[in-house]
């Protein structure tokens, strides 16, 4: 039976003094992991305290513009899309030099917007572009073939996350319509046969609350070990799913959320007022001042409410999950500590990271993530995961 502790996860109340080992049974065939509180483990392994190699913001180095997606691949080495320059991005596995994959356009070769990026082996890389309707598959940093995503686009609302072992993409539910009256907005989990064309719908999934329902939960979907895992971020749940739907695992704990408080409105409203400073860059102070008044009007309506636990997880190439910390105000990504629970359900315990530091990628022992220096200047970053 796998042991745990009791700790509170950041941004929830559980006190975690007692030790407590998780109830794990079988029911109907699923397996159920279920905590008493939030375990308080010291995780098996952390980033080392200097990264591998730094690439950018130094002569001879690409200069990012915006890194949106990245990729490691077993020796190191690096894909980025670059969502300002319209590109893709290979760099080596000392981070000493780069090489452009693919540039701004619509023909073989060339990305719009990337939306996802997968690896499979040591030098394959399949762009998704939501621009252009396509995927593409690059060896070696050449392009090898290129396929259209156009009738997934045009007659579903899904999009891709993720890859199977037999090649079909594991995809969800990626954009809604408001104004919906059903308390949850349901989501879809779908096989997409990119040879094919078919599209294999296996289950669904409260996605968006509705204008009715009070809760600031929201349904996401990782792709881990070739597994759909679904989370709701105001429940302290997690669930695994085969590719045809089937659950098989499901992991259960006990968290109390934060509530919003005058304190979390401060860096609300900073963050506000940038935003519509950028969004009406021609508009008088006084408008932006005005509209931000408004608007957290119907933040401080909300105080009491309370937070998510957590921000849409990502899984790794190992097949473990990793939960950001919810932060007002903060990266859409989240922030660290992550909460991080195996593919079997063991609550491996919370991992740090440097503060500004967005994760892109965790595989082969190693983290991949972008900082920014004090003029906004992105470098991409690899750090090795050492064992404790």
């Amino acid at each position: 039976m796998l042991t745990a502790a009791l700790l509170s996860l950041a941004g929830c109340g559980v006190d975690g003094a007692n030790s407590v080992e998780p109830m794990v049974r079988d029911s109907a065939g699923v397996r159920v992991v279920e905590y008493a509180g939030v375990p308080d483990v010291e995780p098996p392994f952390a980033l080392a305290p200097q990264p591998q190699y730094r690439h950018g913001g130094r002569a001879g180095d690409y200069a990012f513009g915006l890194v949106g997606l990245g990729r490691l691949f077993s020796d190191g080495s690096a894909a980025l899309s670059d969502d300002a320059n319209s590109e893709i991005v290979l760099v080596t596995p000392d981070g000493a030099e780069y090489s452009v994959a693919a540039t701004a356009g619509e023909g073989p070769g060339e990305v719009g917007y990337v939306l996802g990026m997968f690896t499979r082996g040591q030098d394959s890389l399949m762009v998704l572009d939501r621009r252009n309707s396509s995927f593409s598959l690059f060896v070696d940093g050449s392009l090898v073939l290129t396929e259209s995503l156009a009738d997934l686009q045009r007659y579903t609302s899904l999009w891709p996350q993720g890859i199977d072992a037999g090649g079909s993409f594991l995809a969800a539910t990626s954009s809604f319509r408001s104004g919906f009256e059903e308390e949850w907005l349901q989501g879809h989990m779908a096989r997409f046969n990119p040879g094919t064309g078919a599209v294999d719908t296996v289950a669904s999934y409260d996605f968006v609350p509705g204008a009715g329902n009070p809760s600031q939960g929201f349904g996401s979907i990782a792709v881990a070990d070739g597994h759909f895992i679904y989370t709701r971020s105001d429940r302290p749940e997690a669930t695994w799913r085969a590719t045809d739907g089937t659950v098989e695992q499901i992991v259960r704990w006990q968290a109390e959320p934060e509530r919003l408080t005058e304190e979390h409105l401060v860096p609300l409203e900073a963050d506000l007022r940038a935003r519509l400073r950028f969004a009406n860059r021609d508009a008088p102070a006084t408008v932006v001042e005005r509209l931000t008044r408004e608007t957290m009007v119907e933040y401080r309506a909300d105080l009491g409410r309370p937070l998510p636990l957590f921000r849409p997880p990502f899984g790794d190439a190992e097949g473990r999950v990793w939960l950001p910390t919810y932060v007002p105000a903060g990266p859409r990504e989240g922030s660290p500590p992550y909460s991080v629970i195996s593919s079997d359900g063991s609550w491996l315990g919370k991992v740090d990271a440097p503060p500004g530091l967005r994760i892109l990628d965790v595989a082969h022992d190693r983290v991949l993530g972008v900082i920014k220096d004090e003029m906004d200047v992105e470098s991409v970053v690899v750090y090795e995961l050492i064992s404790r």
